[in-house]
């Protein structure tokens, strides 16, 4: 499986097959419940773990302490990962405004501009 790109974060095959049991799962679950998801028995346990750890340092996972050990689960869907990588970039400037700004200005789909303009309304504070 290729590498993509999740939130701007560049993630390996077994890491978008985490991701995705993550995302399908309900809730937290715990590192052997994701390996025994993936069902690949050939796969060490170990190696998930350690793919675990990677997205929990990616902020794509978060992680839980429960009892001996922990509990995972994504740390949010695409769009709501993407946004917080939105965020952080944004915060990260010496201006957000001037940034925004320049990544607006720069949008050629008519569309989007006119889904941007309706949520400012939606959410513009007096």
């Amino acid at each position: 499986m290729a590498r993509r790109l999740v939130a701007g974060r560049r993630v390996g095959g077994l890491e978008i097959q985490i991701l995705d049991e993550l995302w399908a799962a309900d809730g937290w679950v715990s590192g052997r419940e994701l390996w025994e998801r993936l069902g690949d028995e050939s796969r060490a346990y170990t190696t998930v773990m350690t793919v675990l750890g990677r997205l929990v340092e990616k902020e794509l996972v978060e992680r839980v302490e429960e009892g001996r050990g922990h509990l995972y689960r994504a740390a949010g869907d695409p769009d709501e990962l993407t946004a917080q990588a939105i965020g952080s970039l944004l915060s990260a400037t010496q201006d957000p405004r001037v940034a925004l700004a320049h990544f607006v200005e720069n949008l050629e789909d008519p569309e989007l501009v006119a889904e941007l303009a309706a949520v400012l309304k939606r959410v513009q504070r007096p």
